[in-house]
């Protein structure tokens, strides 16, 4: 049998050649996909399986935008400017002072007593003992006021002079008691250590007090204080 002009052996007549047996797929027309090959998309549209680019000037999806040029993050919260909390050193040096002033009073009140009330009051003693007893009152009040300024933050210069009084008060008792001749007698001896070992004691909380008002975090607190 004689075949078309054009048409090979096996061939279908108007296609290609029959899908199966022994023959060639067919050969998709113009203009219809393979099978087995996704479908290009229109023009100007994504392929489908891959990521939409994001429009011009869009930061693209999974990644964060960079801040512009000259914008800076802000400060970790403890960079940040502002009061801080009041330390424990400011508040135990304000309240030692407020010790201290209560124990210098007491006999500051003795003294007193006694100089109002000794005939003659006048003299080198009776000089000496008004001047003990004007500072250790002087040493009283700066340690009251300066222990509530620093609580507040306001400032720590009354409570260190108030300190240092108080130290100077001390220093004072234990030269001149030690100056006293016992003249061999135990029991001026024994009372003079007693009288030395409590000016001792009394100058311990005002030196706590000066060195932990004068410290690194009091300094700090004080400082962050100001203007506020």
């Amino acid at each position: 049998m004689t075949q078309p002009y054009g048409q090979q052996p096996g061939q279908q007549p108007g296609g290609g050649y029959p899908q199966g047996q022994g023959g060639y797929p067919q050969t998709p027309g113009q203009g219809q996909p393979a099978q087995g090959y996704p479908q290009s998309p229109p023009y100007g549209q994504p392929a489908q399986g891959y990521p939409q680019s994001p429009p011009y000037g869009q930061p693209a999806q999974g990644y964060q935008q960079t801040p512009g040029f000259g914008a800076m993050p802000p400060a970790p919260p403890e960079y940040s400017s502002g009061p801080i909390p009041r330390p424990g050193t400011a508040t135990t040096a304000s309240v030692l002072a407020f010790i201290q002033a209560g124990i210098t009073l007491i006999p500051t009140v003795i003294f007193l007593a006694g100089l109002l009330g000794a005939e003659g009051g006048s003299g080198s003693d009776a000089a000496l003992g008004w001047t003990v007893v004007i500072f250790q009152l002087i040493g009283a009040v700066l340690l009251i006021v300066g222990g509530v300024q620093l609580l507040g933050g306001k400032s720590r210069a009354m409570i260190v002079a108030g300190a240092a009084v108080e130290l100077a008060c001390s220093l004072f008792w234990i030269i001149r008691i030690a100056a006293i001749d016992s003249q061999g007698l135990d029991v001026i001896d024994a009372g003079k250590g007693v009288i030395i070992g409590f000016a001792i004691f009394f100058a311990i909380m005002p030196t706590i007090s000066l060195v932990m008002a004068l410290g690194g975090t009091t300094t700090q607190f004080l400082q962050s204080r100001r203007g506020h």
